[in-house]
């Protein structure tokens, strides 16, 4: 799979946290924010499915 690079601009507080939590989880920044949104989409996806079937 192809690796695109985005640019995103965040507020300084949001960076520390994330910054905080990925060291925590023995993982990169850029792989915390990999799999935050890798989460995010899966969830958008179950509740687009819920939505379509009700």
């Amino acid at each position: 799979m192809n690796k695109e690079i985005i640019y995103v601009r965040i507020d300084e507080d949001i960076k520390k946290e994330l910054d905080m939590l990925a060291l925590e989880e023995q993982r990169s920044l850029n792989n915390l924010v990999v799999f935050i949104l890798t989460k995010y989409l899966e969830n958008a996806k179950k509740n687009k499915q819920t939505k379509k079937s009700e």
